[in-house]
């Protein structure tokens, strides 16, 4: 074999060897973006996310667009125009708009607000709210009023007071697995 045929064969052989290593590499990098992305949770991508409007199909149907004002572990706030929304994080359906980044919260106190945390605040405020409640089948149940007592898994929702200024008409409990969205403000 002449020398010319072996300098071939040689670069013929470091080609496919750079290649394989090429591609093996390749897959490596792969497998390290999967695994890191199992890790990532939805708060992290909601945090990441940034100002740039979000769509939100909730269960039942309902739907709210505006921008992410606080993301929680469980829960999200979204300003909407005159609206603020607080959303529980299995009330999802879909997002529509959400970017790839993701943050994580660097605060200890912030990254362990619970759902009653989020309620708590909007019953300070006393301010109107409707709640968008699962009913189990169909539409959702839309409870109008003020949040009254957040326990440990539920909230109170006040009826709004007669316009004569009498007594409340009534409470009604509301489980928080059950509570899809509450809009506040408007």
């Amino acid at each position: 074999m002449s020398a010319m045929r072996w300098d071939n064969l040689f670069s013929d052989f470091e080609a496919q060897l750079a290649a394989a290593g090429q591609l093996e590499l390749e897959a490596q990098v792969a497998d390290l973006a999967r695994a890191e992305a199992a890790g990532i949770g939805l708060a992290e991508r909601l945090r990441g996310h940034g100002a740039a409007p979000l769509a939100l199909l909730l269960a039942g149907g309902v739907r709210f667009r505006g921008r992410l004002a606080h993301v929680a572990s469980t829960w999200l706030a979204l300003d909407s125009g005159p609206y603020s929304v607080l959303v529980p994080h299995l009330g999802i359906v879909t997002i529509e708009g959400l970017g790839r980044a993701a943050v994580a919260e660097g605060s200890a106190v912030r990254r362990t607000l619970s759902l009653g945390s989020g309620l708590r605040a909007i019953a300070r405020d006393r301010s109107p709210v409707a709640c968008f409640v699962d009913a189990g089948a169909g539409e959702p149940l839309t409870v109008a009023g003020t949040l009254d007592t957040v326990g440990a898994d539920y909230v109170e929702i006040a009826a709004p007071r007669a316009h004569d200024g009498g007594a409340a008409r009534g409470l009604r409990v509301v489980p928080f697995a059950r509570l899809i969205a509450v809009r506040s403000g408007g």
